[in-house]
């Protein structure tokens, strides 16, 4: 009895010694309760943040994407006021046409579309009708920024649809092609006359270039002479390449978000602004000759071209708002408003360009500011490009110099086109002393 006893104690001795251990369990799910509760609320917490990040971009997304969709420069916005149903369905196209991609060494050319008023092939090459292109037939290659590719204009409607379709009237069969891209400068245009010259199994017979206004308004844009459009945006792009390519978090900067940030923050009273003042009479008289000499320049390699090819090159400088003499339309007068609200001191710009313009030595070197100067009708939408009825006039003088029927020499501006541009800007100073030829 007492053996079984002293057992008995032996055996509950250990249990004692045990209890103060069961207390370990209980903290353990003390700890895991605590750290359950802390990724609770961490989770909870990523999640808001995710949710609160994910609206800001959605509505960053939905503000810029409605801005990227209107493509439609102002003037047209107020001239849709009053359009017609097949206007409006024209510019629906056209914002769906309004897509460039890549192309070699002249940087963009639209993506092939084809709609009703609007198509554009494989090539990038927009159509042009009354046209035939069999490899014998006299052919002319047209280039030019968008008012030669007919921005506001369908298909038949643009200068080389006219021209072809003039033609044809005189019984002449004729391939145009419409090289013309929106935005390319004389010097873009000037490349892919030379990879067409490469490449082409049929040489043309004829070169015409119709340009003027983006040689002002790319120089204006950069404040320097032969850039083409949007000249910072691709340097800004192609200096970060290396850093895009890199790992880290630049990625970050091409989300809505950023961009949404960074619109904020310039708009903070504290924030410095950014220096971009309207360009000075100086600027405008040293870019304004720097245009006109490469401009020449990019003539005379064409020139050369042409004694190896054996093509006539023609250049025409088109007539726009802020040249020449019409007599403008209550619409225009506030196209050419809005323009200078947008762009300061770009009436001063065109006007020295055009200007210079007359100090250039070319036997085929045609100003024709001055075409529409007898129509007081509305023939503009926008500053350059035209309605029907202008490309169609402006088709004419073309075919005119093409055929030889009408000798235009080249011209300065009168006193009263000046003046007329420079009602919303300051007049360029009329003792500005005359250059040498720029040839």
């Amino acid at each position: 009895m007492r053996k079984r006893r002293s057992s008995l104690l032996m055996t509950d001795a250990p249990m004692t010694e045990r209890e103060p251990r069961a207390a370990s369990p209980t903290a353990a799910s003390r700890y895991r309760s605590l750290l359950g509760a802390f990724c609770v609320r961490l989770c909870v917490a990523i999640t808001l943040a995710v949710v609160v990040l994910l609206a800001v971009e959605l509505y960053a997304y939905r503000r810029y994407r409605h801005a990227a969709a209107n493509v439609q420069e102002p003037a047209v916005r107020l001239d849709l006021g009053s359009a017609t149903a097949e206007e409006h369905e024209y510019w629906e196209e056209f914002e769906q046409s309004n897509k460039v991609i890549y192309h070699q060494y002249v940087l963009w050319r639209r993506a092939p579309y084809q709609g009703s008023m609007i198509s554009i092939d494989a090539e990038g090459v927009r159509q042009t009708l009354h046209t035939r292109c069999d490899g014998q037939t006299f052919t002319i290659w047209m280039f030019g920024d968008s008012v030669m590719w007919g921005a506001g204009t369908k298909d038949g409607e643009t200068i080389p649809s006219f021209i072809a379709s003039d033609y044809e009237k005189a019984g002449k069969p004729v391939c145009i092609v419409n090289y013309a891209e929106k935005g390319w400068s004389n010097t873009q245009e000037t490349l892919e006359l030379i990879q067409l010259l490469k490449h082409a199994a049929r040489k043309p017979d004829i070169v015409l270039f119709y340009d003027g206004g983006t040689e002002a308004f790319a120089a204006y844009q950069a404040r320097e002479a032969d850039v083409h459009s949007n000249y910072g945006m691709f340097r800004e792009f192609l200096d970060n390449w290396g850093k895009r390519r890199k790992a880290g978090f630049f990625y970050l900067q091409n989300t809505n978000t950023y961009r949404l940030l960074q619109e904020i923050s310039q708009r903070l009273p504290f924030r410095p602004k950014p220096e971009n003042s309207p360009l000075q009479e100086m600027e405008v008289v040293g870019l304004s000759e720097a245009v006109v000499q490469n401009y020449a320049a990019n003539m005379s390699i064409v020139d050369l071209l042409a004694k190896q090819y054996g093509f006539r090159p023609i250049f025409i400088w088109y007539p726009n708002l802020a040249v020449g003499h019409k007599t403008l339309t209550e619409y225009e007068q506030e196209v050419l408003r809005q323009q200078y609200r947008e762009f300061p001191n770009l009436g001063r710009m065109y006007q020295a360009v055009y200007n210079r313009s007359g100090e250039i030595q070319h036997a085929d070197f045609y100003n024709l500011s001055d075409s529409v100067d007898d129509r007081k009708d509305s023939l503009y939408i926008g500053l350059s490009h035209m309605r029907s009825e202008g490309t169609e006039i402006m088709a004419d003088r073309l075919f005119a110099i093409l055929e030889g029927k009408k000798s235009i020499a080249p011209q300065r501006l009168g006193a009263a086109a000046s003046a007329r541009a420079n009602q919303h800007t300051m007049q360029l100073n009329s003792n500005q002393p005359s250059e040498p030829s720029v040839r």
